[in-house]
């Protein structure tokens, strides 16, 4: 009986990084999925391959012709292209695109958000599957089929898009809208950078900003009369600016900021740009965070009351520990900082998709150059 069943192979086509992460995820709990929802009567068989497509065409309306020469000397059955790029129908996110007649699809991980992503895309891939192997349609646009979970609310902000191209081929593209859309795909797109990663790149800068905040704390005495006389405003205000100053010198030390070089270009350039100021803050906060918790607890276990309250002209309280690891991070965080630099460029590399992609069309035009020359020789 199980000699009678016929082999289906799912290819999982993904760039580098995050996407490629998710894939290697799903292959070993989609075949039993899809053979659950999809077609019990299969055995499903799900490979990987990373290669970034996109670093090479990034039209949307060619991505799918990109995926399937890719895919077409494979044993693939269907392919289904993961990318961590962003894409746009118009002033619309694109969720999903399926070509039925060469059978592939492609994901923008982006567009499914924030929140349970690996899980929404799961979903997503399944209901694909399903259409592209005529089981049934794909039915983004219906609630109880949609690829999130998160209500059918999201669900109805779906629309389905049909192309007809040149060559006569039809393709079906799933795009949401335009305003909850975008803030849905920024967020998505943040969290495809994985800012806590991040952190674990600026091991130097956090020795730097660390060990200046326990400088400051343990042997500054107008570092103790400033913070506890400087108002929560103005100990906020410290944190944020350094915090901003940070996040300003790692764009312009790894020239992060991306500039149109087109009009056609700016939209895509300002969600670049954006994605990137966000991730970073994040990574720094963290920073920060961890800095101001090691500090406090330095501040509480080194400092006598008697040898801060000789400074204070009072008895110290716990306020005032809580202030000094405050205004002592900021400042480390403006001194130090500025003056370290990152040990991973990986972690850069993450934090930023123009740097991403073209760290990637780099790559590609390189294995080209190795290529055409072991080719002509």
């Amino acid at each position: 009986m199980d000699g009678s069943r016929r082999t289906l192979v799912v290819g999982l086509l993904a760039d580098p990084d995050t996407p490629a992460e998710v894939a290697a995820k799903l292959v070993d709990t989609l075949p039993d999925i899809l053979g659950a929802r999809v077609d019990s009567e299969v055995t499903w068989d799900v490979r990987t391959m990373t290669h970034s497509v996109t670093a090479s065409v990034q039209d949307p309306e060619e991505v799918l012709g990109a995926v399937a020469e890719q895919t077409a000397h494979t044993e693939w059955d269907i392919g289904v292209y993961l990318t961590d790029l962003p894409m746009q129908h118009g002033e619309r996110p694109i969720l999903a695109d399926l070509d039925h007649d060469r059978r592939v699809a492609g994901l923008s991980l982006p567009g499914f958000g924030p929140f349970l992503q690996h899980h929404e895309v799961r979903n997503a891939i399944v209901r694909l599957v399903s259409d592209l192997t005529g089981t049934a349609d794909a039915g983004l646009e219906a609630g109880k089929h949609h690829p999130s979970r998160l209500g059918r609310a999201v669900a109805r902000t779906l629309q389905p898009v049909h192309l007809v191209h040149d060559d006569g081929r039809h393709t079906r593209r799933y795009v949401t809208t335009p305003w909850r859309g975008r803030a849905r795909l920024l967020a998505g797109m943040v969290r495809t950078n994985q800012p806590w990663r991040l952190v674990v790149g600026m091991r130097s800068a956090l020795a730097a900003v660390l060990g200046t905040s326990a400088y400051l704390t343990l042997t500054s005495t107008t570092t103790w009369l400033l913070a506890t006389r400087l108002g929560a405003g103005k100990l906020t205000l410290t944190l944020l600016v350094a915090v901003a100053l940070m996040v300003a010198w790692i764009i312009g030390a790894h020239h992060l900021w991306e500039r149109a070089r087109d009009p056609g270009e700016r939209e895509e350039t300002i969600l670049f740009n954006a994605s990137t100021v966000i991730t970073l803050s994040i990574g720094v906060l963290t920073m920060a965070v961890a800095v101001y918790v090691l500090t406090l607890l330095g501040s509480l276990f080194f400092l006598e009351p008697s040898v801060l309250g000789s400074s204070l002209g009072r008895p110290p309280t716990l306020g005032d520990h809580l202030a000094l690891a405050w205004l002592a991070t900021g400042l480390a965080t403006i001194a130090g900082a500025l003056g370290s630099g990152l040990d991973s460029e990986d972690a850069v590399r993450r934090a930023a998709y123009g740097y991403r992609e073209r760290q990637r069309r780099e790559e590609i035009g390189q294995d080209e150059e190795d290529s055409g020359g072991s080719s002509s020789s």
